[in-house]
């Protein structure tokens, strides 16, 4: 049922668009859009049952569940690997786009992504391939994918990417109030993806630029600088039509073998000879439109000067971030963190600062303030940076690039504080992104250190010392070796799980969390003696990401709930140059 369900989608889908051209017939083409998104819900409801009854002929069930595992961990196992997500992400996008306020011209884009991605779907990565003889059991779903934030994060993350189409489709005037809901649900899927990698990876840090979380956050930074200037802006135009390559683009890199990522879809070339002619033809149709509205334009808007700092930081971080995922078109080995922390620490330092001053120059809010801001604005910009210096030094962070750091960081969250003017979505969303980027920059302080450690002994790691009390062996089907570690009077537990049907050894961190820092302790190996082989991780400013992350969740939602601000008008805009 599920095959015959989701071909008849890819059908329904190519029958609507050749339809769509043709007067006579433009009738059919929403029915025909409609049944063909039905097609890909029953091709889902039939997977979730496959999974739920553990149906262990299908190849779907058997690599991705378990006995032993509840009803909701079964059905993860639909985005646990490549068929699966593929089918569940080509749901989201096209009922997203389906159900998006989309412009007559542009009636035919959702035709487009849910035939090429359901014709994908059912030809090059089939979720009801069935094997010879039934399994006795499944595999089961990765071990690494059981964490609690996967229940959502794959969710969420489609439905961002999805939402992020949508401000290029709409009319112009609704274009950055399209961009709000997208902007907060990735900003959200981000952040559980790197809750979930934080502490089950053992990376020592919650963003290691992996292409598929670069193939989000491009969209996510297109799309907040597009809402820095007005919604019918030529420059919003380009950079909500540039979303379109970023999203199909980096969906064909990261799910056919071009780049090496820790996510169990990345794995299929085949896949390759589908989606990247879909990625062409979207692309193109996307920016082909752009340029077509632009020249069709009766005037076109000059950017004003206050908002090209913005544009030009945010732009930058995406042009950076692009160029560091996209290297596999280039021979040489893949781009590490150090090519992406080289060039983004200056914009990031900048975009601190710039964040608290620059909506306070502008002209609107000089008038509001009208009591010789810029002196006010001068002193809070002082005490802000004398106050992130000398908190720094008494935290024990005395290294130049640490001590800007904080006072970057005092500047950016006393300016934003003290302009009390503008409105609450702004400023809630400026001082998130303010939290983020310090926590970024934070990571690259982090310290790292792996060292064996028998019991009763005692090492100092970055100031904290670190006990070995003991180690606990539970044996069983997947013997757990769990430490008792103190660390500066705190007691600490991590595990290490080991799957020896999947040559797997899963280190489950533990981590001490102040302010500040965090202290990670992950196991690598322990003996029958009582010693153990630990690494420790110092990881600074990591609980701004999450709190940062929350907020500019929050302000993006508050901003869809209210009427454009005077910023992103266009009579401000006008009266601006």
């Amino acid at each position: 049922m599920g095959s015959i369900a989701l071909m008849g989608a890819a059908v329904g889908a190519i029958a609507a668009l050749l339809l769509g051209r043709i007067p006579s017939t433009a009738k059919f083409e929403r029915p025909l859009q409609l049944a063909s998104i039905a097609g890909v819900a029953v091709a889902i409801a039939h997977a979730v049952w496959l999974l739920a009854v553990e149906d262990t002929i299908y190849e779907l069930v058997v690599d991705h569940t378990r006995p032993g595992l509840n009803i909701v961990r079964r059905v993860m196992g639909l985005w646990g690997g490549s068929a699966g997500s593929l089918l569940f992400f080509t749901f989201i996008i096209g009922g997203v786009l389906l159900a998006a306020p989309v412009v007559p011209r542009l009636r035919a884009a959702p035709s487009v992504v849910l035939a090429g991605l359901a014709t994908t779907s059912a030809f090059a990565a089939n979720p009801f391939e069935k094997i010879d003889n039934p399994a006795i059991a499944g595999s089961g779903l990765s071990p690494i994918l059981e964490h609690w934030a996967m229940i959502i994060h794959p969710p969420l993350l489609y439905l961002g990417l999805a939402l992020a189409l949508v401000p290029s489709l709409v009319e112009p005037k609704h274009r950055r109030t399209a961009a709000m809901p997208a902007i907060a649900v990735l900003t959200v899927a981000l952040a559980l993806g790197g809750a979930w990698a934080y502490v089950e990876l053992g990376w020592g840090g919650w963003y290691a630029w992996d292409p598929v979380e670069n193939a989000a956050l491009i969209p996510w930074l297109l799309l907040v600088a597009s809402i820095h200037v007005g919604p019918d802006h030529v420059v919003a135009r380009w950079l909500s039509a540039l979303v379109w390559p970023t999203v199909f683009c980096g969906t064909a890199m990261t799910r056919t073998s071009l780049r090496t990522s820790v996510h169990s879809f990345a794995n299929s070339e085949e896949l390759g000879w589908f989606l990247w002619p879909l990625a062409a033809v979207v692309s193109i149709g996307a920016l082909g439109h752009a340029a077509v509205s632009h020249r069709a334009s009766a005037k076109t808007s000059r950017t004003p000067r206050r908002v090209l700092p913005p544009l030009i930081l945010i732009s930058y971080s995406a042009v950076v971030v692009a160029l560091g995922t996209f290297r596999p078109f280039v021979p040489g080995d893949a781009t590490d963190g150090v090519f992406y922390s080289r060039f983004l620490f200056p914009a990031a330092v900048a975009g601190l600062i710039g964040l608290g001053v620059a909506p306070r120059l502008t002209p609107s809010a000089k008038r509001v303030a009208g009591d010789g801001s810029t002196g006010r604005l001068i002193g809070e910009a002082l005490i802000g940076g004398l106050a992130g210096i000398v908190l720094s030094a008494v935290l024990g962070t005395t290294d130049w690039w640490q001590l800007t750091l904080a006072a970057s960081l005092g500047i950016g969250l006393a300016t934003t504080i003290g302009g009390g003017k503008q409105p609450v979505s702004r400023a809630l969303a400026h001082i998130g992104m303010i939290l983020v980027l310090a926590g970024s920059l934070g990571g690259t302080a982090s310290e790292s250190q792996t060292f064996p450690l028998e019991q009763g002994q005692s090492i100092d790691v970055s100031g904290h010392t670190i006990t070995n009390q003991g180690i606990e062996f539970v044996d069983g089907p997947a013997p757990v070796i769990t430490a008792t570690v103190d660390v500066d009077g705190h007691t600490l537990q991590p595990a290490l799980t080991i799957y020896p049907e999947r040559a797997l050894r899963l280190p489950e961190v533990a981590t001490k969390r102040w302010i500040h820092k965090d202290v990670q302790l992950i196991i690598r190996n322990a003996d029958d003696d009582g010693s153990v082989v630990l690494t420790a991780n110092v990881e600074p400013l990591t609980q701004m990401v999450w709190i940062g992350s929350m907020l500019i969740g929050i302000g993006a939602l508050a901003a869809r709930q209210r009427r454009p601000s005077r910023v992103a008008s266009s009579a401000e805009l006008s009266a601006a140059r």
